[in-house]
């Protein structure tokens, strides 16, 4: 008999897989077939650890087909993925909490790495960091919030406010609230392959009127 982690397993990658392949139809559409994702030179990014805080942003876009099906369906995002900034480690490493598709059964989806690994997979196109401009007790709040929730699974049908489950920008706006920030990134009604939905997209992270960017805290060259 298949074990109940075996079983959530399967669903989630079941759902991953008609989300990407939605995506990346639209992805092909938008990008002109297959020659669109022709692979661009390696870019190697650069995390200024000391640059970053509790509370900050740290986005990605990669060209995986995820990637690819994030932008397709958020054409106004800039980035396909973003994590919350939680502290340092012991290295003075800064760290990230996150959630995205396992990649394995075992795996959870909401987890903690450090903000140079978040940003250096090689189908990384573009990364850059980000403010929120929160009093330092505000951004503590938002990475103590964000901690407590690393083992939750990742939220593959994307219904908002889901049990024990988030999606990359979800735990964003899940973690403002909490943390009582003035102004919260806004929703919108998509519809999905698992019936409408309403979400956190992208863009409406990107257009938080406090939003700062940290130059200097993701640099960029040639790998």
């Amino acid at each position: 008999m298949r074990s109940a982690a075996s079983a959530l397993g399967l669903a989630t990658a079941t759902r991953r897989r008609l989300l990407i392949g939605s995506g990346a139809m639209l992805a092909l559409a938008t990008t002109g077939g297959w020659a669109g994702l022709h692979p661009t030179p390696q870019m190697r990014w650069q995390i200024e650890d000391g640059a970053l805080h509790a509370g900050d942003l740290l986005f990605r876009r990669t060209v995986s087909l995820e990637g690819l099906a994030v932008q397709a369906l958020d054409a106004a995002g800039r980035f396909s993925h973003v994590g919350l900034i939680v502290g340092h480690d012991a290295r003075g490493r800064a760290r990230v909490v996150h959630a995205c598709p396992p990649e394995r059964a075992t795996q959870a989806g909401v987890r903690e790495t450090t903000a140079q690994a978040f940003v250096a997979g090689g189908d990384v196109r573009d990364a850059a960091a980000a403010s929120l401009q929160l009093s330092a007790a505000q951004g503590q709040r938002l990475a103590a919030w964000a901690l407590r929730h690393v083992g939750w699974a990742f939220n593959a049908d994307f219904q908002l406010n889901a049990p024990r489950a988030l999606y990359c920008t979800e735990l964003i706006w899940a973690a403002m609230r909490a943390a009582q920030c003035p102004s919260l990134p806004g929703t919108v009604r998509w519809s999905t392959p698992f019936g409408a939905r309403e979400v956190v997209p992208m863009s409406a992270l990107l257009d938080l009127p406090d939003l700062c960017f940290l130059l200097q805290a993701v640099q960029r060259g040639t790998a």
